[in-house]
């Protein structure tokens, strides 16, 4: 592919569209390089002639948008392209200006029917009559009811046919047979609805060859990795597990993995649209959807990075080629692939030697009883490392369990767990507290100042047979700090220890996490229990003081409002016993004992209310003396 250098390769923006299967080429074009993306994309490389003679290509209904949106050609000409396509409606388009429509070109009654005036040239064993079609009907025939084909002869004679296998008709006005023609063909162009012919040409007519990088739809390429736990350190195999679905045999490829996290576009470029327009009403038609976004485009890959010797230091894995850029990262093998179409792979692309990083991890607060058996991973390459699941073995005894490794950016460190120690139990004990540091008066409020403290124990039962390291990660919160019997590791997610546990006996870990928390209480409406409480807990003996004295204000408050509400109580009684007896007097309306009884009644109640009011306003009188009295107390 002498016209997609690698340096320009590199440099082909990984844009990731959503076709779904390979495009195949014509006789002339061959694929010649295939980059796998774990956005679950495949960028196809391809070379081919081009010259007076278009490149033609078959390309699926579902795959004309990103076929059209991806295609990049690179011609050394450096003449003009053009992709020249059946559009999305012309097998419609084709019958528009047709006297018949599709249904009725694929049978012979319906296609006289609507060509009624057309000149035929009927034969049947031999025998030929010309005249101007009249249509088809319907009679019964020894059979059933058969298609009947009328004509009018050329001498005006009428003479109808039985349109069976021995008539032969034919439109005898050539512009007729033109339009069937013109109809049969849109047929021929409509036979296979799920593909669309496409010709690639330029504005240039001399042959020579040209590139074609496009994109398409591909199952994500999978990492599976393959640890080994050896005395030198951890050797860790990546196997790559991709499958053809080009539709094409790849032959002599050259495969690329890329792995990073890019951005896809749908777009939606083969299909017929129309501007709204406004209707004749005057009322404007809703405005057409936009397209949804949904899968595409990488950056480019700059720069490049060639695998230093201990890439490619072990037999276990075939050398490759690297680079890194700002979005993904290429592993290209250096050996050609050959795979069918539909067939699948697993080849191993990636060997390195790490550090021996087993530690048996405990997360805090994750509910775990047994302490996880883990692997503490960092990246030594330049180059992201892809997202997989990890088996790994130990060296000369077998399979130690499996884990899943996230996509590893350069440097990036990541711990995954593969097991459980069963052997050792770790129990956690949680106990709160709360200890007010300065309360302060200002304004009419309390200001607390507290030291919330939250402790968590680590209880460890070691392994009864072997000593144990337990590495203890304790989740860090925003704005709680943590102290310890121990120095701490800080990570940027948990405070981190490492607790050494002899055979069969027990060791524990304390860890105390502290935040301080500014309360604001306020006093003037403050009620009797809240205010005990804060009493309490004062460490100021002048404020616990002044907290005596708002407290035995608010008691008398809460008993002057108490014997306010008792007297408006009694009066609402008495005025209703008084209304009572002045209905009696005014019903009886005479001047008996009982009558003049009732009147005096009436005066005695006139002054317990006058009385009782007096009382009533004399205690909110006093709650207004006590309110303001608080209210200078606290500075309100």
């Amino acid at each position: 592919m002498s016209y997609l250098p690698r340096r320009l390769r590199r440099r082909v923006a990984l844009a990731l569209s959503g076709l779904a299967f390979a495009l195949p080429l014509s006789a002339e074009t061959a694929i010649q390089g295939v980059t796998l993306s774990t956005a679950g994309l495949a960028m196809i490389e391809a070379s081919g002639t081009m010259g007076e003679a278009p490149i033609r290509l078959s390309v699926a209904r579902d795959e004309i948008d990103d076929f059209l949106k991806s295609l990049w050609v690179l011609d050394p000409a450096g003449a003009v392209p053009y992709v020249t396509l059946t559009g999305p409606g012309s097998f419609e388009d084709s019958f528009a200006h047709l006297p018949f429509g599709p249904q009725d070109v694929t049978d012979p009654a319906r296609l006289m029917s609507t060509m009624i005036g057309a000149p035929l040239r009927v034969q049947r064993r031999g025998e030929v009559w010309e005249g101007l079609n009249m249509g088809v009907n319907q009679r019964p025939c020894e059979f059933g009811p058969c298609n009947v084909l009328n004509l009018q002869g050329e001498d005006g004679a009428l003479q109808s046919f039985v349109m069976d296998d021995a008539l032969s008709v034919q439109f005898a006005d050539a512009a007729d047979q033109a339009t069937l023609t013109s109809a049969l063909r849109a047929w021929r162009g409509s036979a296979n609805p799920r593909r669309v012919e496409v010709s690639l040409g330029s504005d240039a007519e001399e042959a020579r060859e040209v590139g074609l990088v496009y994109l398409q739809n591909a199952p994500l390429w999978r990492t599976a990795w393959r640890a080994v736990d050896t005395a030198e350190g951890i050797r860790l195999i990546g196997w790559a597990v991709v499958e053809n679905t080009t539709g094409i045999d790849w032959q002599d490829i050259e495969l690329t993995l890329a792995t990073g996290a890019v951005r896809a576009i749908e777009a939606r470029l083969y299909e017929r649209r129309y501007a709204q327009r406004e209707q004749a009403s005057g009322d404007a038609m809703p405005p057409a959807p936009a397209p949804v976004a949904a899968m595409a485009v990488g950056g480019s890959a700059a720069g490049s990075y060639q695998r230093s010797e201990s890439m490619a230091d072990s037999t276990a894995a075939v050398q490759v080629v690297a680079d890194d850029g700002e979005s993904f990262s290429r592993f290209t093998l250096s050996t050609p692939v050959t795979l069918a179409a539909g067939q699948m792979m697993s080849v191993p692309f990636l060997s390195e030697m790490m550090p021996d990083a087993r530690l048996t991890l405990h997360r805090g607060r994750s509910g775990q009883t047994h302490p996880a058996i883990a692997l503490a991973l960092e990246n030594p390459l330049p180059l992201r490392l892809p997202a997989g699941v990890l088996t790994l073995y130990e060296d000369g005894r077998g399979h130690a369990g499996d884990a899943v490794i996230p996509e590893l950016a350069p440097g990036a460190t990541e711990i995954v767990e593969f097991a459980r120690d069963t052997a050792v139990e770790i129990r956690e004990e949680a106990a709160n507290s709360e200890t007010v540091r300065e309360m302060r008066l200002s304004n009419g409020l309390l200001y607390v100042t507290e030291d919330l403290e939250r402790r968590l124990t680590y209880r460890i039962e070691g392994a009864p047979d072997a000593d144990r390291e337990i590495t203890i990660d304790h989740p860090r919160y925003a704005d709680w700090t943590v102290s310890s019997t121990q120095g701490a590791e800080e990570r940027a997610d948990a405070w981190r220890w490492v607790v050494s546990v002899p055979a069969g006996e027990r060791a524990s870990l304390t860890v105390t996490e502290r935040q301080p928390r500014l309360r604001r209480v306020g006093l003037m409406d403050i009620d009797l229990n809240t205010l005990a409480f804060w009493e309490s807990r004062s460490v100021d003996p002048q404020i616990r003081a002044l907290l005596a004295e708002l407290a035995e204000l608010r008691g008398q408050i809460s008993e002057a409002e108490t014997e306010r509400r008792r007297l408006a109580e009694e009066i609402q009684s008495a005025e209703r016993e008084q209304s009572r007896l002045v209905s009696l007097i005014v019903q009886l309306g005479d001047d008996s004992q009982a009558n003049r009884g009732r009147r005096s009644r009436v005066d005695a109640i006139d002054a317990e209310i006058a009385q009782a009011q007096d009382q009533r306003e004399a205690a909110a009188a006093r709650v207004t003396a006590l309110r303001a009295r608080i209210a200078e107390l606290i500075g309100a």
